[in-house]
């Protein structure tokens, strides 16, 4: 089985359909977006217009996942004031609302688990873990089915009602109240530990280069590059590519660099 992976997009939209029918990804069976498809640095209304038009499409494509990224959340809940993030604007909210209904939302998944790996925008941290155990000795496969499913469907619930929540709350790494960020704000350099028998794959902490935090029993690894690598996933094992080798053109076709620098 063969997953491409893609982190944090942030309006940066306009090349992924042309990497992605690239021969040097192609065949593939899954595609597993990280989340955090707005908000930029003085970015407008008509940039996540944009973003939101390409999120609709790549929402009704088959075989592909969306995850919930730091900057998605309160737009789709832009009535919580828990889950307002640096960058998120009423006016982006209507723009982007303006596009995306219930239903679309309502695609997108704060986690999802194959090939052995769990992926979520951020991570998922021991503390919340621990916290949420019914009992010890937890395989991984329970811990996903009996922790982590029913922790962020009620996450989910909570906000929905205006209330904050663990699993989506800041950590004071990021300028948060809790010990740890949850699985949208857990930040790698500080606050990202390797959970023992649990692998993951994350972004949400800008990098030069994709890194890797393995122990004996623990694989991670974090792709958010700016868009400048795509993460593979085949077979269990975990590689990257450089972005720019899946992007070659025509010298009469734009410039595909511009979106990832």
């Amino acid at each position: 089985m063969k997953t491409i992976i893609i982190s944090d997009l942030h309006n940066r939209v306009d090349w992924v359909e042309h990497a992605l029918s690239s021969l040097l990804l192609k065949p593939y069976d899954n595609v597993i977006f990280l989340g955090d498809y707005f908000d930029d640095f003085n970015d407008t209304p008509k940039d996540v217009l944009n973003s939101a038009k390409w999120l609709k499409q790549s929402l009704s494509k088959p075989k592909r996942i969306h995850l919930y990224g730091t900057h998605d959340m309160w737009y789709r809940f832009p009535d919580n004031p828990f889950l307002q993030a640096s960058g998120n604007t009423k006016k982006k909210s209507d723009a982007i609302n303006h596009i995306l209904t219930t239903k679309d939302w309502n695609l997108l998944k704060l986690y999802h688990y194959e090939q052995n790996f769990l992926f979520t925008h951020a991570g998922v941290h021991s503390y919340l873990i621990e916290k949420y155990a019914l009992k010890n000795n937890l395989n991984t496969q329970e811990v996903i089915n009996q922790i982590i499913k029913p922790a962020t469907e009620n996450a989910l619930k909570d906000v929905e009602t205006k209330n904050t929540n663990l699993w989506l709350d800041a950590g004071f790494a990021r300028g948060g109240m809790q010990i740890v960020g949850g699985i949208t704000w857990l930040d790698w350099h500080d606050e990202f530990e390797p959970v023992p028998d649990l692998n993951q794959i994350v972004g949400h902490t800008e990098l030069r280069y994709p890194e890797e935090k393995i122990t004996d029993n623990s694989k991670n690894y974090c792709l958010d590059t700016k868009n400048k690598h795509i993460g593979i996933l085949e077979n269990g094992i975990f590689t990257y590519i450089e972005t720019t080798e899946t992007l070659k053109v025509n010298a009469t076709e734009p410039n595909w660099d511009i979106f990832l620098y």
